[in-house]
Order: structure tokens, then sequence, then C-alpha cells
């Protein structure tokens, strides 16, 4: 089979945006349970650009992250991350189901997700990858390669989201015992990129992955509360 056709197949599979009406029955009511449940605060909207392409790169610590960019943005979002999900509680092990988010298996080469996500992305698409991987407490951890890989592979802009809860998410607890909504941030940055790290022209090797991922992943911890940084520094801006 040629690249032309290969190239065809992708297109017709992964035609950019996708699912329209089921995504926004679920952003509908997403909004409905942020209203009612979360005291939520977003900065940095005016960051946002008008139109793809564009990969949006975030923290993860919370299942309930994903929220962030489905909240504050219009944008037909595509999703990549983790297909097992081992300690996502069930209603969270549904939402890529619900979704169709580009799923990953950990430790494999993940060439249908890397393509597919290529093709959304040449369609001016908007594509969300959370660095880390996987979920975890603050502060943040050092990333996976797939988000550095993918940002030098396709060369295309960056924006950095930052979601974070200042009542360590526990919405349940917040209401009951505080009898107030857990407070939430959603932190826009500016965007960034398209990375170029290396030689042009060559797959991206250890190293310049590696530096694209700790750029990613100071450019996250900007929008974060110093306690949350971990070991990447603040950007002064």
């Amino acid at each position: 089979m040629g690249r032309q056709e290969t190239k065809n197949e992708y297109l017709a599979k992964y035609r950019y945006p996708r699912n329209q009406f089921r995504r926004g029955f679920l952003r509908g009511g997403i909004a409905v349970a942020v209203k009612l449940i979360l005291d939520y605060k977003v900065y940095g909207v005016e960051n946002l650009p008008e139109k793809g392409p564009l990969l949006i790169v975030g923290n993860h610590f919370h299942f309930l992250d994903t929220i962030g960019p489905i909240h504050t943005t219009k944008y037909p979002l595509e999703f990549i991350g983790d297909a097992e999900m081992p300690n996502a509680p069930m209603s969270m092990k549904l939402f890529p189901r619900l979704w169709q988010t580009l799923r990953i298996l950990q430790g494999t080469a993940n060439l249908e997700a890397m393509r597919a996500a290529e093709t959304i992305l040449e369609q001016d698409g908007i594509l969300v990858i959370f660095p880390e991987g996987h979920v975890h407490k603050p502060p943040l951890a050092a990333p996976l390669p797939g988000a550095a890989f993918m940002a030098l592979r396709l060369g295309v802009p960056i924006l950095p989201i930052a979601t974070y809860s200042e009542d360590d998410w526990d919405i349940v607890g917040t209401i009951t015992k505080k009898r107030r909504r857990a407070r939430v941030v959603t932190r826009i940055g500016e965007v960034f990129g398209p990375l170029a790290v290396g030689e042009a022209g060559k797959l991206p090797g250890r190293e310049e992955v590696k530096a694209a991922g700790k750029i990613i992943m100071e450019k996250i911890a900007n929008q974060l509360p110093v306690s949350a940084r971990g070991s990447y520094s603040l950007e002064l801006s």
C-alpha cells in the first residue's frame, strides 16, 4: 500500500471534527455539572488562538483535569491518552469511550495513535495531551516522551492549560463539610512553538525529546501554584 493510500484511509477515518453531536452533548452536561458543584475560575482566555492546528498540553493531577480544555474552550477537541486507566473510577473509564479518545497503550509504539494525531493536526485540528501520561498527586512529574516527540515530529504551535483544585478535588467533602462548592482553577498560558530542537527533517532523538519535554513542562508549571511545580522552574514573564 502506498503512502498516499494510507494517508487517504486515515483522512477518511479521522475526518476532523469528529462526533460533534455526541461531544456537544457531553460538553453541555459538563457545563451543567461545573455550574452546580464547582466554584470555577478561568484565567488567560485572551491567549486562546482563533483556530488550529494546535497541541494543548496540561498537568494531570486528577481524572477531572480533562474538564479544563473542554469547559474553557469552544474548540472541537481531540484527546489522546492512556487506553487502560487502571486506577480511574468507572465514570472516568467510560468518558474516553464516549468521547472516542485516541487511545495510547503505554509501553508500545502507538503508531495508530500517532498517525491519527498527525492526520487531525494536518486538518488544522486541536489535540489535547497530558505529557505526564498518568494521574498523580501534585507536584508535576517528569513527562513521558510522547507529547514532546509529537510536538517535534508534527511542528505545531503548543498551548499550555493548567487545571487544579484549591480543595484537592474533594468535591463531596467540600460541599458537605465546608458548605460550599469546590474551588477549581484553569489557567491558560501563551501559545509557544513550534518547537525546533535538533536538526530539521529528521526524527527527533532521545536528547531532543528530553529537551522538548522540559520546555513543555516548564510552560505548564508557569500556570501552576509554586507548590505544584515540582522541579520545573517558573519562567519569569
